[in-house]
């Protein structure tokens, strides 16, 4: 059970979750819903459309789960853009995928993801993630403001 004072840490958190596959997307969502429920989250199936949102005023956000293998744009391409750009270098990403290849793993971490995760097979283990990611990145970390 969330605490107060975390209710009160995550109410103003924003999301952004990048993944092509439609239900994967809505499992992340549904976790995230369900594990931070204030936290607002905005779903793309593309990263290009997401890096041209957060070019506007006030919509970089808090944190970004990028799923790595995306047919149009490989997610490790938007990694790149996200890291090499210094208003959103400091946006901490966390890569999803299915993959184990670790030459993926090991770029991944080259071009600045802040951790690599497997997309577990049961929702309550994606629930437990989104706990975990939770706790960390919105409780102990201490993130930049996201309309800096």
């Amino acid at each position: 059970m969330l605490s107060t004072s975390t209710l009160s840490q995550t109410t103003d958190r924003l999301v952004y979750l990048v993944d092509d596959d439609e239900d994967d997307a809505l499992l992340v969502q549904a976790a995230i819903h369900e594990a931070i429920p204030y936290c607002k989250v905005r779903v793309f199936q593309n990263g290009l459309v997401m890096l041209e949102i957060m070019a506007e005023p006030g919509a970089k956000p808090h944190l970004i789960l990028l799923d790595m293998n995306m047919p149009h744009v490989h997610g490790l391409e938007i990694l790149t853009n996200l890291k090499m750009n210094r208003q959103w270098a400091d946006i901490p990403v966390i890569i999803l995928t299915g993959s184990d290849d670790p030459e993926q793993i090991k770029l991944a971490y080259q071009l600045g993801a802040q951790t690599v995760i497997n997309k577990p097979n049961k929702y309550t283990e994606l629930v437990d993630i989104v706990m975990i990611i939770r706790q960390y990145w919105f409780s102990i970390a201490r993130l930049p403001q996201a309309d800096a």
